[in-house]
């Protein structure tokens, strides 16, 4: 997913390995369902209220141009 754009393959919140890469990994593969399901149970981002929020539009960002419209 990175190779065809570089810009996943960065982190999704400074400090925290996970990249947007994984996250639409998850979303396309492994069910995930919305910013909740990818915070809070797949990444573990969302349980320091802080990292959740400032995590929070780059997940919104992936998931609007992930999912197709009306889902």
């Amino acid at each position: 997913l990175a190779a065809r754009d570089p810009r996943l393959a960065e982190p999704v919140l400074p400090g925290h390995p996970v990249t947007g890469a994984e996250l639409l990994w998850s979303l396309r593969h492994e069910g995930a369902l919305d910013e909740a399901d990818l915070l809070d149970r797949r990444t573990r981002i969302g349980l320091v209220p802080a990292d959740r929020a400032a995590a929070l539009d780059a997940v919104r960002a992936l998931l609007d141009g992930a999912l197709p419209r009306g889902v």
